[in-house]
Formats: C-alpha cells, structure tokens, sequence
C-alpha cells in the first residue's frame, strides 16, 4: 500500500516536472520567436532606411552631376561666344586697317579739307609710314592757299588712319582704325550677338 502511494508520488512529480519543463520550453521558444521576429522587423527597417539613404544619395549625386553639366556647357557656350567676338574683333580691326590706304586717306583729307573753314590751320596725325607716304599724295592734290594750312604730324597713338584738328584746339575729328573699328562694333556686335544668341530649331 505504501509502495503504491510512493509509486503515485513519484508519478506525480516526474509528471508536474515534465508538465514545468515543457511549459519552461514553450515559454522560451515564445520569446526566442518573438526576439527573432523582433530582430527581423528591426533588421527589415534598417535595409529599407538604408536603401532609401542610398537612393537618396544616388538621385543627389546624379542631380549634382547634371547641375555640373550644365554649368561645364554654360561655361563653354560663354567662352565660345567670347572668343568668336574677339575674333570677329580682330578681324573688323584689321579690315578697317587694310581699308585706309594712302590713296583712301588723301582723298578723305581731300573732302574733310574743302569743308574747312577759311584761314583756318589744321593738324593731321598720323604714323610715320603714312606720313610719309601722304606728304607728296596729299600736297600734289591740294591747291597752293591750302597747303599752308595744313600740317601733317607723327603720332605713336595713331597705329592706322589719322586724327584732324584745328592748330590750336584739342578736339579731334578721329578717324583712326580704333575709333572707326569701335564706331562699326557699336552697330555689328549686337547682330553678332543676336546670331550667336540663336538656338536651333
């Protein structure tokens, strides 16, 4: 009878331990689920966090690449245009030059002095080849009352043309190639401008 009860006893605490231990397992591998899944959740929004970083990056690098781009093209149309109106600056200059011959020059001398006033001496500078070159052209042209008046000098700031003033006075008629080159840029640069201004299509 003893034996019986004893037999039950054991019974009942290898049962009660079996029961707590796999509660104690249950219950642990709860938590460890919800841990990993806890994990997962966590590890899921920092991929996504760190995608969207990236891509966030990427979208800003390429904007900042385009920006670049644009700037780079932006440059190069600025200088492009800068050195085709230097260009075209130079060549307008030295057409003008070509263009005010000795032969051109005595006979705009010629027109300018047959509207001078009367007894009136004018001062014609000029460089030094030119004067030479005009000295004979110009006085074989002009009347002997005429020749008097008129006194052709040298001047290192007239590189081509000439400048015409009464003796006397310091304004000047200029008709250098500088002053006729910039009184032309004052008409042709703006066409200039308007043509390379001009976009296709």
């Amino acid at each position: 009878m003893m034996d019986v009860k004893l037999e039950n006893l054991i019974e009942k605490i290898k049962k009660e331990g079996v029961e707590e231990a796999q509660q104690s397992a249950e219950e642990i591998i709860r938590k460890a689920r919800e841990e990993a899944a806890a994990i997962i959740t966590h590890a899921k929004a920092e991929a996504e966090k760190t995608r969207a970083e990236a891509e966030q990056r990427a979208a800003q690098f390429q904007k900042n690449g385009e920006l670049a781009l644009q700037q780079a093209a932006r440059d190069v149309e600025l200088l492009l245009k800068e050195n085709i109106t230097k260009l075209f600056d130079r060549i307008l200059k030295k057409k003008v030059a070509d263009s005010l011959s000795p032969k051109f020059l005595n006979e705009l001398i010629l027109k300018i002095v047959a509207q001078w006033p009367e007894n009136k001496q004018a001062n014609i500078l000029l460089n030094g080849e030119d004067k030479e070159k005009l000295q004979k052209l110009l006085f074989s042209n002009l009347e002997d009352e005429l020749k008097d008046s008129i006194t052709l000098k040298v001047s290192n700031s007239v590189s081509q043309g000439f400048r015409i003033g009464l003796n006397g006075e310091s304004a000047y008629y200029d008709f250098s190639d500088e002053s006729i080159t910039e009184a032309l840029k004052l008409f042709l640069n703006p066409v200039l401008k308007e043509l390379m201004d001009q976009k296709d299509g």
